[in-house]
Parts: structure tokens; sequence; C-alpha cells
């Protein structure tokens, strides 16, 4: 197709959701089969999280190289490139005869899944103009926000009417028509004169710091925030970082341009981005898990409970994209972060008898927010760094979207199990203020044919306690769940608007034109760079 088409873009654009959509959903569809998994291959629990834990780490380690390979690759070559990687992952995973082999084939699909995302992200901001990316990204980032709410329903619709395989072979037929099309359809862009050489050193301290911070919060509920796995893991994740940031800041041609945070946008865009991942993975985390252990659907019945919530997703982000446009994102994103916190907060009253509307409406304005978040962030990102950087810029707000999701479930989760803990303890001991309520229940249950309970005294006196027993933790747990949903509504909301609302006014230049002196100098790229830019212009 002739690149100076106008629907090329739009082309590529499909392409390019369509692979991230595969990568989200494999990030998540696993979950739900890890126990046959187990069964097939007798291994126990601790092995069988590495199926999900390789797959996170390997994406995560190889979306910092997007921004050098761009320089060495055109688009096509790479995403072609990227999309087979994944898809013979797939295969090999759908056909893996041993743990080992699954585990290999998982970090495969993990590394051609881990250029797709970002190179997405990067073809469409060098594909749209500054004033088109709203609308672009809208659609393309549809894919991020559904993934993780569909992931798991489909995975089980899978594994109970095929098997665990068929979570893998589902990718094929669609990896294979995307890598057909993208044959067809794009075409090579120009690639810069200029070959940078490879930052060993700072891929090095990076792979250190994203390793270490990610296995900490994925296991730090199971093994103990205090104990020498986590210790170490923070030691390294410290030690990493810093020593990054400073091999970035010494070399002539780093991993990560560190003047890109000199725009304040930018900045910004990737903490709203790290916030938003903790208040969009931490509730799709919390939600699935109360409809199935407090309410006790099964996985399919709580994907149908999710659903409109994705539906929301899926309709709302094109017209956010295209509103993102025409206003200043920053009122969209303040508003977005508003409303998605408040539909955390509608939780915050949630229990087993919680009627529909009470379970929908609040997924379908956190749908809604989150489309008006998402869209306007991604865009002004793209929009403040000059165009040679923004494959650089891309790769690490999808790395700052994949911690900020890691720190998201690992707070939520540490929230609810100990607020659960506390919150059995208080109601423990109110049990001592429930006599008269005591005494009937104990009459009642005296004739009451039950296995007698080590411990407990004799008769009616103590089925009742278990019975309180059993009630008081249940509750517990509900109060729990709803204490962690209120705390994802304060980070978003108390985080998200003030820091939305000081993003500075992105004024879009005509071609030629210079930016005035004195603005952000990281957000007004030169000719050179990008003529066409937009130029952070004045704060808000």
């Amino acid at each position: 197709m002739d690149p100076k088409n106008p629907s090329y873009r739009w082309w590529v654009l499909a392409l390019s959701a369509v692979g991230t959509l595969m990568v989200i959903l494999d990030s998540s569809i696993v979950n739900v089969a890890l126990p046959h998994m187990m069964s097939a291959f007798g291994v126990n629990r601790d092995q069988i999280e590495w199926v999900s834990n390789a797959f996170m780490l390997a994406t995560a380690v190889a979306m910092p190289l997007v921004g050098w390979i761009v320089t060495r690759l055109d688009y096509k070559v790479f995403f072609i490139a990227s999309l087979f990687m994944f898809t013979v992952g797939s295969a090999l995973c759908a056909m893996a005869w041993s743990y080992d082999a699954l585990i290999f084939a998982r970090v495969l699909q993990a590394v051609g899944g881990g250029g797709i995302q970002p190179l997405g992200m990067a073809m469409m901001g060098d594909l749209f103009a500054p004033e088109e990316r709203g609308r672009a990204m809208g659609v393309w980032g549809m894919g991020i926000v559904i993934g993780p709410a569909v992931g798991p329903t489909l995975g089980g619709y899978l594994t109970q009417w095929f098997n665990w395989r068929a979570i893998f072979a589902v990718n094929l037929p669609v990896g294979a028509v995307a890598i057909i099309a993208a044959l067809i359809i794009m075409r090579p862009n120009e690639l810069d004169e200029h070959k940078p050489t490879f930052d060993f050193l700072g891929f090095g301290f990076l792979t250190m710091f994203l390793i270490a911070v990610l296995l900490g919060m994925t296991n730090g509920q199971e093994k103990g925030w205090t104990s020498p796995y986590i210790v170490i893991c923070a030691i390294l994740s410290v030690v990493g970082l810093i020593m990054f940031l400073a091999v970035e800041a010494s070399v002539e041609h780093p991993l990560l341009d560190l003047k890109l945070f000199r725009s304040r946008n930018y900045s910004l865009s990737m903490t709203l981005m790290v916030i938003r991942s903790v208040g969009l993975f931490g509730g799709i985390f919390l939600l699935p898990i109360f409809l199935e252990n407090i309410v006790g659907y099964t996985t399919i019945q709580t994907g149908l409970w999710m659903a409109p919530g994705a539906i929301t997703v899926g309709i709302c982000m094109p017209f956010a994209g295209r509103l993102a446009d025409r206003i200043d994102p920053k009122w969209m994103m303040a508003i977005g972060s508003a409303i998605a916190g408040y539909s955390m907060f509608m939780y915050g009253h949630l229990e087993p008898r919680t009627g529909t509307w009470g379970i929908i409406g609040p997924q379908i304005l956190r749908g809604l927010g989150m489309a008006m978040m998402m869209a306007p962030m991604m865009a002004g990102a793209l929009n403040s760094v000059p165009q040679k950087k923004i494959a650089t810029a891309s790769s690490f707000l999808n790395i700052g979207s994949r911690v900020g999701g890691g720190i998201g479930i690992a707070l939520l989760n540490t929230i609810v199990t100990n607020r659960a803990h506390t919150n059995a303890v208080r109601l423990g001991e109110g049990m001592a203020h429930q006599g008269l309520t005591f005494a009937h229940l104990a009459d009642r249950l005296a004739h009451v044919p039950m296995p007698a309970i080590p411990g407990l005294p004799p008769g009616g006196v103590g089925k009742a306690i278990l019975a309180f027993s059993q009630l008081a933790m249940m509750h517990a747990q509900v109060l729990a769940f709803d204490n962690g949903f209120v705390l994802g509504g304060i980070i978003l909301a108390v985080t998200g608007i003030p820091l939305s609302l000081v993003l500075k006014k992105q004024v879009r230049r005509k071609k030629g034109e210079r930016a005035a002196p004195g603005r952000d100098a990281a957000a007004a790229p030169s000719e050179a760079d990008d003529p066409g830019i937009a130029a952070e212009a004045g704060a808000a």
C-alpha cells in the first residue's frame, strides 16, 4: 500500500492494535490455566508461577531495546520479526512437551511481545501528526485496557471447552494473518544515518532493576515483605536504578536520554502512567478475586461480570482520543482521574449481596475514566519529545506501565490481606458483646448435628462459637476488599488530579516555526529534529 494513501496509517494502526492486544491478553490469559499445567507437568506451585513470571520479566527486559533497535531496523522489519517471534513462541507453548520447554517458549513469546507494544506506540507517533495522535492513541490503546479484563474469561472458556494448550494455540491464526497483512500493507520507513552504539552497561543495570523490582512486587506477600528474599530484591532494585541513572548521565549514547525528563509533560505523563496502572491493574485484580472467593462465582461467570468495563473502554477510547485532539488534554485527564477514583470509592461498600448495578455501575464509570486518562496521556507524552526520540520515550512509558501494574497489585493485595487480619481481630473482640444473641444461637444449634470441633466446648456453645467465627472472618474479608478499593480510589484521585492539572498546554507550531525562547527545551525540538512537533508553551 502506498504510504501516501490517507488510509495507510489507519491500516498500520489496526495491525499494531491487534498485535498489542495479543501481547496484553497473553499476560493474563494463562492464570486460570496454571492448575491444569501443574497437573500436566507434575510441578509445584512455585514452579508453575514461572509461566507467568518468565513472560512478565522477559517482556519488561525486551522493551528498553526498542529505542536502539529502530535505529538499525525499519518499522516493518522490526514489527514483522516481533510478530513472528511471538507467534512461534505461542506455537511452542501450545506444543510444549515439558515444563522447561514451556518456560523457554514463554520467554521467546515475551521477547517478541516486548517489542510489539512500544513499537506500536512509536509507529503511531511517526505516522500521525501531533494534532491527530490523541485519536490514534484512543484506538491503539483499547487493547491495553481491554486485554487484562477479558484475558481471564477467554482463558477460562478455552481451558474448559478444549484444554490449556488452546490458550496459546488461539494466537496462531491471528498472528499468521497479522504477519501476512503486515507484509502486504506496511512499507519500510527511512532510517536515521546516525547509528548509536549499544549501551550494554546501562541495559545491564536497567535489567537488574526491572527483574529485582518485579520479582519483589510479585512475591512480596507470599514470602513476607521483611524476608531475606524481598530485602535482597529491594537492595538490587535500588542499586540497579541508581547505577542505571549514573551510567545514562555519563555515556555518549545512553539507552535512555535523561534529557527527555526535562520536559514537564513527559515526566508527568510517566508518573501518571504509573498511577493509572496502580488503579487499573489493582482494581481489575481485586474485583475478580472478590467475585470468585467471596461471592462464589466461577471464573467464566466472573469474566461475564467484568465484561461491561471492557466494553465501556472499547467504546469510549476512540471518542476520548478524538476529544483530546480538540481540547486541553489536562482537563480530560483530571476529570478521568476523578471519575476512575470515584468508581473505586463506590466499591467501598461492596458485599456479597450487592446487586447487579452495584457491580456493573462502577465498572462503567471506571472504563469511562480510564479512557479519558489514557488517550490524552499517551498522546501528550509523545507530543512533548523530539520525533527521533519517540521510540525510546514510548518504550519507557510502557515500562512505567508494567512497573506500576506490579506495584498496584502488590500494594492492594497486601492491604487487603493485612486489613482482613485486623478486621477479624476487631470483630472477634466484639463477640463478647453479643451475649443475648450468642445464647439464642447456641440454643438453636444445640440439636443441629455437627461433628465435634477440637478445642471448642461441646454442644451448642461450641457450634455457636464456630458460626460466629466463620461469620466474622467472612465479614472481615469483605471489609478488607472494601478498604483496598478505597485506597485505589485515593491513589487515582488524590495524585492523578493535581498532576494532570499542572501539565503544560501544548501549542502546535507550524512547520519551520521555532519554539519561543525560555520554553521547555526537551518538549520543543529543533527544526532538525521535527519542525512540526508540538511545543509546550506556558504553564497552564
